[in-house]
């Protein structure tokens, strides 16, 4: 299954990048020694990014710049309140760095995973993800431009953030999933 948050903006992905993954003493992911991260998409590869994801590149993703360049590559919206067309108060958003997605393996695959031991069931379900993933890039849109519609680009920046699935051993039945963020730069 997979959950999507609402979009995050620039400072709330670096605080959940920074707070979940980056920092060794905060995150459970390092708790256990499971906190691995790889770049995945077309776009990881025309940048040239491979290998884990790094604070310094995602942080300059997150605010919509290259990540070696530091070139801007997508126009800031700040939020502001204006009279909208009814006389109604509209706020409008600021930049979406992202959006907070999970890939969530049914009950049955995290017992066999987890309990019963079976790394071949985690290694498929690692698998699912960068299919999966492969496959909604095909279908990405971009706007380019805020008053232009929506262009398919085919290409997708993604930090995966927890390639080997982990386990919530709190859950009852255990359960297995695999973090990302979705980067709209």
């Amino acid at each position: 299954m997979l959950t999507i948050s609402k979009p995050l903006s620039a400072s709330q992905a670096q605080t959940y990048h920074e707070r979940e993954f980056a920092s060794e003493k905060q995150n459970y992911w390092s708790r256990d020694q499971q906190g691995h991260s790889e770049w995945q998409g077309k776009l990881a590869d025309q940048w040239k990014l491979a290998g884990a994801v790094e604070s310094e590149h995602f942080a300059l993703l997150s605010e919509g710049q290259h990540p070696h360049t530091a070139e801007q590559l997508v126009r800031h919206q700040v939020s502001r309140t204006y009279e909208g067309k009814f006389g109604k108060e509209v706020t409008s958003a600021e930049h979406r760095a992202g959006w907070d997605a999970t890939f969530s393996a049914p009950k049955s695959v995290s017992l066999t995973a987890f309990v019963g031991g079976d790394e071949r069931v985690r290694e498929a379900h690692r698998e699912s993800v960068r299919t999966a993933l492969r496959e909604l890039e095909r279908y990405t849109q971009a706007r380019i431009g805020n008053v232009h519609a929506p262009e398919t680009t085919g290409k997708l920046l993604l930090p995966l953030l927890n390639t080997i699935p982990h386990v919530q051993l709190m859950a009852t039945p255990p359960r297995s999933f695999t973090p990302m963020l979705s980067s709209s730069t």
